[in-house]
């Protein structure tokens, strides 16, 4: 039997996440001074990395029950537990954080949840998981635009407001859409067309409402993350404030080219913390450094998963 011919994404794709990764980890250590990001991260108490790590798991668990509503708002035919979705998105959860591609666990709910769609297989399970980064991008705009409107007041956020208005609308048309993909199938060009004609049915309206509204939760639950471990070192850093660099920061991660977003997660942090607050640059990194470890926790409780369900 003949393969199929690889595109050129599949052949050389590797090159570019793990070369994403490296320029991610030496813009980091350029950044790095050890002396003052050490005395930036001993502000932060061992009681804000505990309840950061909490809010990120918090992030995982609201993502599991936003997949199980997603996979019932497209009809499948059978729903994973909650206990069992949740099982699944740590593992995700550490392929995201611990492989460059930011791509690899997604991929794995989309395969292992093939059964539940019957005929229509990993191409609809894999449909669904598509839906979700995009809600998942909703949320994060969306929880921008709260912050420009109560915390930028004071600040010169520059063009933030204009990014902010293209994500927003950007990601409220394509979650308006995706309930549509089928029927506007036709009007898309090449490979839009073919993603549109996997995406299933919409069944469910309610659950995909729900399910909207949980991607706001999972950003959220980042955010307040952030906000702890950026208050720990500066205790002037409001919530609102945190609202115009976490979501942003956390947008890094559906970048598929680096491991969890590292380098441009630091670069948001570095820059907007300068030029918004006037943070000096090793508090901002050590408070970026600080949300990855507690991403990486969280994912490292995926792996210990994952071994577990090995033979």
């Amino acid at each position: 039997m003949s393969r199929e011919p690889q595109s050129a994404w599949q052949r050389w794709g590797w090159l570019v996440r793990w070369g994403g990764t490296a320029i991610g980890i030496a813009y980091i250590a350029h950044l790095i001074d050890p002396h003052e990001v050490g005395g930036a991260f001993s502000k932060i108490s061992i009681g804000a990395l505990l309840a950061a790590c909490a809010l990120v798991a918090l992030n995982v668990v609201a993502g599991a029950a936003r997949w199980r509503l997603l996979l019932r708002a497209y009809g499948a035919s059978t729903l994973p537990t909650l206990g069992h979705a949740t099982r699944l998105y740590f593992i995700s959860f550490f392929y995201n954080n611990y492989l460059p591609g930011a791509v690899a666990g997604d991929v794995m709910r989309g395969v292992v949840t093939r059964d539940v769609f019957g005929e229509r297989g990993a191409t609809a399970g894999l449909a669904v998981v598509l839906v979700e980064r995009a809600l998942g991008l909703f949320g994060v705009f969306l929880l921008l635009a709260l912050g420009l409107a109560f915390g930028g007041g004071a600040l010169d956020t520059g063009n933030l407001w204009l990014w902010s208005g293209i994500g927003i609308a950007g990601s409220f048309a394509l979650v308006a859409a995706l309930p549509f993909a089928r029927a506007l199938a036709p009007l898309l060009p090449g490979r839009l067309r073919e993603l549109a004609l996997r995406v299933p049915g919409l069944s469910s309206w309610w659950a995909f409402v729900l399910a909207a509204i949980l991607s706001v939760a999972t950003q959220l639950f980042v955010t307040l993350a952030g906000w702890i471990l950026l208050r720990a070192i500066d205790p002037a850093v409001g919530l609102g404030q945190a609202l115009l660099i976490v979501p942003l920061a956390a947008a890094t991660t559906f970048l598929p080219i680096t491991v969890g977003g590292a380098g441009a997660r630091e670069a948001v942090y570095v820059t907007l913390g300068a030029s918004l607050f006037h943070m000096g640059r090793s508090d901002a990194l050590a408070a970026s450094l600080a949300l990855w470890l507690a991403h990486l926790v969280n994912g490292l409780v995926g792996g210990m998963l994952q071994i577990q369900r090995r033979p």
